[in-house]
């Protein structure tokens, strides 16, 4: 059994409880620890396959607002494991990221992407009357560009860190083709209209980002900042990679809500999409792993 109550082979259901995230202030380092090169191995994880479709029915509210805390805790996660190497290798056009860097860089866009897909997997009507109005509830114009993570790594998204168009960048190209290939379905799935809350609150005073901005994206998120080792980077990581696959164990990609599921993209519509469909362990395990490999904080020692 799991630390969140899920049996291996599915017979109850897990927790889904969020929990909270720490992270380190945006621009500092990890925290040093006791056994620098043996504490953030990342997990062993078996790798279970999982229904797109799932059969049990779900308790729609729970379910998706967890999804929704969760996935994105895990695309912070990510982001800050791309942060060491946008630092190291920032505007240096001759000295771009090594073979294991953009390893880990096109892995950490993968396992955003996969993120975006699954807390994206609430049914439009439930995202809007109860997602999107918790959101608007924080602030009218509450909007992803308060990220603090984000921020940083943003000119990887854009293809504009001057490194990018080396041939050895062309993985790193793809993922980043599949994450706006992912943000289109997703927007088509949400919001068909394509008016984000922070566009329809155009000319509201205060929508430009600030630090009050960012602690409240934090807050939202359960996310708190602090001083945070490698080890316990990794071991939070690990432990919602854990939930995350009890959760996709039992109800499926695309839940069971009232006898119908709500697909966001199917494996057999869009084949670029097709890992971040039927793979999305293996995409997380895969990223888990280089961001305990890198240890690159020690680098910027």
């Amino acid at each position: 059994m799991s630390t969140n109550g899920h049996q291996s082979k599915g017979r109850r259901p897990p927790a889904l409880q969020p929990h909270v995230l720490f992270m380190p202030p945006l621009g500092d380092g990890f925290e040093g620890s006791a056994d620098a090169h043996n504490d953030a191995d990342a997990a062993d994880r078996e790798m279970l396959d999982y229904k797109v479709f799932g059969a049990q029915p779900v308790e729609e509210e729970r379910l998706f607002w967890y999804r929704w805390i969760a996935g994105h805790q895990i695309s912070f996660l990510m982001w800050r494991a791309m942060c060491d190497v946008v630092w190291l290798h920032s505007d240096d056009e001759a000295d771009g990221p090594g073979e294991r860097e953009l390893d880990l860089l096109s892995a950490c866009v993968d396992g955003y992407s996969a993120m975006l897909l699954y807390s994206s997997t609430v049914p439009r009507d439930h995202y809007h009357a109860d997602i999107r109005a918790r959101m608007a509830l924080q602030h009218p114009a509450f909007s992803g560009t308060w990220a603090p993570d984000y921020r940083p790594v943003r000119r990887i998204f854009r293809g504009k860190m001057p490194w990018q168009d080396d041939p050895s960048c062309a993985a790193l190209d793809a993922a980043v083709a599949r994450n706006e290939a992912t943000h289109s379905h997703i927007a088509d799935h949400l919001v068909p209209d394509g008016h984000s809350l922070l566009q329809k609150s155009a000319g509201t005073p205060g929508v430009s980002v600030s630090r009050e901005k960012e602690d409240l994206y934090d807050n939202f998120f359960l996310t708190v900042r602090r001083p945070v080792s490698h080890a316990e980077f990794v071991a939070q990581l690990d432990a919602r990679i854990a939930d995350l696959t009890a959760d996709l164990r039992h109800n499926g990609l695309y839940p069971n809500v009232d006898g119908q599921h709500h697909p966001v993209v199917t494996a057999q519509s869009d084949a670029v999409m097709r890992p971040l469909v039927t793979d999305i362990l293996h995409v997380l395990d895969r990223a888990a792993r280089l961001v305990s490999d890198m240890r690159l904080e020690e680098a910027r020692r």
